[in-house]
């Protein structure tokens, strides 16, 4: 193996070995818990800016590495695959930069917080999800990586898990990425039947191999795409999921920056690049992909415009460019997209880490000075239409009722079902054991 390939599991040992180190820590020991995440992730980043200059300077190859079997059979092998390529370089040091930034910023920001301990923690393991996300090879270990960043999302929307409302986003925004999940573990399902193999994303490099599977099973093909866009855009809180964006913000400020200004936000992006290879060849997905764009920042753009929450305004301003990326990703500009998606990342966070000091300007500078009312286009559309654009916005185009008729209501009746029928099996089977018990017991007497 190459210098190169020998390198890249480093990456995941050192988030993964700080990790371990925190939970081992003690938690009043404020000064040694944010020193060890920020020299974690320090380090990875120092690696990660040097690895990548001399990945550069050899070329810039792609390197694939196969790093185990867990599970083989005939039919099946599941192994986990570790690939680094011009995405990858450009997600782990925005990734590996933006969270140093938010360990070092958090370190005083939380100081005597009662789940000081915890946040780190959650950081250290949202980051090790990440890496493994941004850094899987296969289907299969970008999935490990995909659920690592749905729990520590979890956890940190619930971080005051004494009040209600976190806790009851939370639940709102992981039953969103069960669906992603979901069309992500379809998305498996599907390849190991198109290609019989555990496909790894070098091999979606072969132009020829991906004709062949498109010409032969285009039906098949299109429904994978397909899967692969719903994925992207529930984790991305693109239309119709934006409104679990906003919603997310419920935990501390730090961590709404990081997961859903900067990186969390941006995996559905991620998704879409690193599969690009497979849809690009199907010109239904690409206009797909530019109408969820399109329609993502024509309704998220606006909506930005009257929320009364500063988060919530940053919120849906990042679904605004999130929705212009996609449409940089549907006319093959890949380039532009991720230039576009470091940009966005680096100015939300920025946002969101001085909103508490904007919002405490603000009040204090309304009552020293009056600023009229500018005007803008809106007050060029007839009044009926600007009436009805801000009422839309201000309700934030209803879609979130629209997600609780289709979505959450529906899921709450199948689990009150399923939790029915599994009762009323325990009862068919612990009645007649109870009779039988009962009747053996008797008869001993």
């Amino acid at each position: 193996m190459s210098a190169l390939e020998l390198t890249i599991p480093a990456f995941l040992a050192l988030p993964l070995l700080g990790f371990f180190a925190s939970l081992l820590m003690d938690g009043r020991r404020e000064r040694a818990l944010s020193a060890l995440a920020y020299g974690t992730v320090g380090l990875q980043l120092v690696l990660i800016l040097g690895y990548s200059a001399f990945w550069l300077a050899s070329g810039a190859p792609r390197v694939d590495v196969r790093e185990v079997v867990l599970y083989s059979n005939a039919h099946y092998e599941f192994y986990l695959d570790l690939f680094f390529d011009g995405v990858g370089a450009t997600y782990m040091a925005v990734g590996a930069l933006l969270t140093f930034l938010i360990t070092v910023y958090s370190r005083y920001y939380l100081h005597r917080e009662q789940g000081y301990k915890r946040f780190f923690n959650t950081i250290l393991l949202f980051y090790l999800g990440y890496c493994t996300t941004v850094l899987g090879g296969n289907f299969e270990t970008l999935f490990v990586g995909w659920e690592v960043l749905g729990i520590s999302s979890f956890l940190l929307i619930a971080f005051y898990r004494d009040r209600y409302l976190p806790v009851k986003n939370a639940v709102k925004v992981f039953s969103i990425y069960r669906l992603a999940d979901i069309a992500l573990i379809l998305v498996m399902w599907l390849s190991h039947h198109l290609w019989h193999a555990n496909i790894s994303f070098s091999r979606l490099e072969d132009t020829a191999a991906v004709q062949e599977i498109l010409a032969q099973h285009a039906g098949s093909a299109a429904l994978l795409a397909t899967l692969l866009v719903l994925a992207a855009m529930a984790k991305s809180a693109l239309f119709p999921f934006s409104p679990w964006l906003p919603r997310a913000m419920e935990g501390p400020t730090p961590s709404s920056a990081i997961f859903y200004g900067s990186l969390s936000v941006h995996m559905g992006v991620f998704l879409l690049l690193r599969t690009m290879p497979f849809w690009e060849h199907i010109w239904q997905m690409r206009v797909l992909i530019a109408a969820v764009g399109i329609v993502s920042s024509a309704l998220a753009a606006p909506t930005a415009r009257v929320q009364s929450n500063i988060k919530a305004q940053v919120a849906y301003a990042s679904i605004a460019q999130i929705g212009l990326i996609f449409i940089e990703l549907a006319l093959g500009l890949d380039w532009l997209a991720l230039l576009h998606f470091a940009g966005n990342a680096f100015l939300r966070t920025y946002q969101l880490l001085v909103s508490p000091s904007v919002v405490t300007y603000l009040i204090r500078e309304q009552s020293y000075s009056f600023v009229p009312r500018q005007r803008n286009v809106e007050d060029s559309f007839p009044r009926r239409i600007e009436t009805t654009l801000y009422v839309l916005s201000l309700k934030e185009w209803s879609l979130e009722p629209f997600l609780y008729r289709w979505f959450w209501s529906p899921m709450k009746r199948l689990g009150m079902g399923l939790e029915f029928l599994t009762v009323q099996r325990v009862r068919l089977f612990i009645v007649p054991v109870l009779g039988m018990a009962l009747f053996l017991s008797l008869n001993r007497d």
